[in-house]
């Protein structure tokens, strides 16, 4: 359904740290959701875009727009209120709106004078990838996943024209300078560049020549230049057409990978390229040639814009990390922000104090739960999957792709010297676990091809490989005496419970009493009484541990609509926390398996769910790219705000 901004009126928010001369404000507390006291890490960046004046940055990211100051990049506000990742940002020529387009289908309009939200364009049917203003700033153009480019009043948000041809998803949208034109970009399944009549809606030319992907296009300022770069295989390319006749100029080759990003400089004179190769190009707007390539310790580049004034070029490698360039020097000016990728896990250390958590590299990330400062630490070689406290928080474990287990000191962030090594293959999932019995004396860790291996913390020889599972463990949990480990492995709906003492297999929790498809999560109670179990089939049971597990009762919790991929109790046992696919966590009452609350504000799934000691705050880590901090007190017993 469509939504008009004056109907938006009464809904409207204010964000009045647009402003310049606003306080500061610690970022882990900007935008927060209700219920949640803190956020660690900002997301990750899908687009950037500088305000027409050259003062702010706009940085679209996987949980809202931050809005940067362009020259000390310190954080001005945190736009919020999509409900899934900001996958492009616009501003308009005459710098009065913010537009942003999101993945859950909808663009939002921002006042950057005032900082009030004006209103949401619903009418995509998929991810709204690319938004741009018309030169005159009355009309907004978005790009989406449903193949269509949809035409919008900017003052009152009615749609004026719906653009089809494509028959792909459009990658990138571009205005021409006079705004008589608009040009647009297809996916694999469309390779084209197609040419509009802005005005009219009417398609003008299809300009065939790329052999896959078309990522990104832009307009030289003086309009008679179309460039357009994208990628195909391990290759990718730039093309140059006559924005007037449709015809192909030339052809830009030099990447050695895909081509996601060009600019034109504000002269017209320079074209800049960014690339999975991990260089920027810099290229001759007139003639093609190659004028310097820009390298140094960067990423594969996603995005890149020039400012106004043409010396900068803001670029974004491997969607976490902005870098400033001058053009000028060809030097990198400041890294603007630095960002996490996916959160895979999240855990309290003992005391309370200190988080630890890993993503999508190969560092671990210790955080001061208080001030939310952060230390890094390295040396994996490969991406790090999970980590786990010795019982007494000096010791940290982490396990990664690269088929070893470190041991490091957690208050020094020293590495202590102790690689374990056994396992085949190691770290191919997310959630690949590892952690420590509850006495600290047994590391257990699973591996992707179904084995468990013990191991003895002292001597850092193994104890015992546990054979069972036929697919990748993808979690495990030691009851509270540390005699029983319950494991689940991906594509098995059944729990395997064991002997730590012997190595022996216990019991296997299957048939009519188990899940209905894979189970991706186990958690002891803390005093052993209860076994939890999360599947892809979004419900939880309780397991009783009194007698023999599949002939006993055992409770099912429902109220996920997507995969439950974490749990956590309490301490008392009281409260399960379960973390899903759906974005959000709930909390559960253990003793009548009544749903307490439910806690939103994640964009991505939530992947990990963890308890302080004094159950007084839980910490989330989601694929949006942060970990929320949550009060628990409050929200227990709360109705859900579902």
């Amino acid at each position: 359904m469509k939504k008009t901004l004056i109907s938006m009126l009464a809904l409207l928010v204010a964000f009045p740290l647009f402003l310049q001369n606003s306080p500061a404000q610690d970022y882990t507390r900007r935008g927060l959701p209700q219920g949640a006291k803190a956020r660690l890490g900002k997301g990750w960046i899908g687009d950037i875009a500088y305000s027409p004046d050259g003062a702010q940055l706009a940085v679209a990211s996987s949980i809202g727009v931050w809005i940067y100051d362009a020259h000390t990049g310190e954080e001005i506000t945190l736009l919020t209120g999509h409900l899934d990742y900001v996958s492009s940002v616009a501003y308009s020529p005459d710098g009065n709106t913010l537009a942003s387009g999101s993945a859950d289908n909808s663009i939002r309009l921002w006042d950057t004078a005032t900082g009030w939200y004006k209103g949401t364009l619903e009418g995509h049917t998929g991810a709204v990838t690319s938004v741009v203003f018309s030169p005159d700033s009355r009309t907004l153009a978005s790009g989406s996943r449903d193949k269509t480019i949809r035409l919008w009043d900017a003052t009152t948000g009615q749609q004026k024209h719906t653009l089809r041809g494509h028959t792909g998803k459009v990658y990138s949208i571009a205005y021409s300078l006079d705004g008589t034109s608009l040009a647009s970009g297809g996916g694999v399944k469309d390779k084209t560049v197609r040419l509009w009549d802005a005005t009219t809606g009417q398609q003008k030319y299809t300009l065939e020549g790329h052999a896959g992907f078309v990522f990104s296009i832009s307009y030289s300022p003086d309009g008679s230049t179309l460039a357009s770069g994208g990628g195909h295989s391990s290759t990718g390319t730039i093309r140059l057409w006559d924005a007037v006749t449709g015809q192909q100029k030339r052809t830009l080759e030099g990447h050695s990978g895909w081509v996601n990003s060009v600019a034109f400089s504000p002269d017209g004179q320079t074209l800049a390229s960014g690339s999975d190769d991990w260089t920027i190009r810099l290229w001759d707007a007139t003639t093609g040639k190659h004028k310097q390539t820009l390298e140094g310790q960067m990423d594969s580049i996603t995005s890149l814009t020039f400012s106004p004034d043409g010396v900068t070029l803001a670029v974004v490698e491997d969607r976490n990390r902005i870098q400033l360039w001058n053009v000028t020097t060809s030097s990198s000016r400041k890294t603007l922000t630095s960002r996490m990728g996916v959160v895979n896990s999240v855990v309290f250390s003992p005391d309370g104090k200190t988080l630890a958590n890993t993503n999508m590299d190969a560092m671990i990330r210790l955080w001061d739960a208080t001030t939310g400062q952060q230390r890094i630490l390295e040396g994996h070689t490969d991406l790090v999957y999970s980590v786990a406290f010795f019982p007494n928080g000096r010791t940290l474990a982490s396990g990664s792709s690269d088929r070893r287990i470190r041991l490091w000191d957690s208050v020094t962030g020293q590495y202590k010297g102790t690689t374990l090594e056994g396992h085949e293959i190691l770290g191919v999932k997310p959630n690949e676990p590892y952690l420590f019995s509850p006495d600290g004396n047994t590391l257990a860790s699973g591996s992707s091809i179904g084995t468990i291996l013990l191991w003895d913390t002292m001597t850092g020889q193994l104890k015992w490989n546990l054979v069972g599972h036929t697919n990748t463990i993808v979690s495990l949990a030691f009851s509270q005496d540390g005699t029983m480990l319950a494991s689940a492995a991906s594509w098995e709906n059944t729990i395997r419970l064991w002997d730590v003492v012997t190595g022996r297999p216990k019991e296997v929790l299957t048939a009519f009493s188990s899940h209905e498809t894979t189970i991706t999560c186990v958690a002891y109670s803390s005093d052993g009484s209860m076994l939890a179990s999360g599947s892809s089939d979004n419900t939880i049971r309780l397991w009783f541990t009194l007698g023999t597990y599949n002939r006993f009762h055992n409770q099912i919790l429902v109220g996920h609509t997507d995969s439950v991929n974490c749990l956590a109790f309490v301490l008392d046992e009281s409260t399960l926390a379960s973390g899903s696919s759906d974005n959000t966590i709930r909390l559960w009452d253990t003793v009548t398996g009544r749903h307490k609350s439910t806690l939103e504000g994640h964009t991505g799934a939530v992947n990990s769910v963890a308890f302080s000691p004094n159950g007084t705050t839980l910490a989330s880590g989601s694929s949006d790219g942060t970990i929320l901090l949550w009060t628990t007190q409050p929200t227990v017993g709360a109705p859900s705000s579902r």
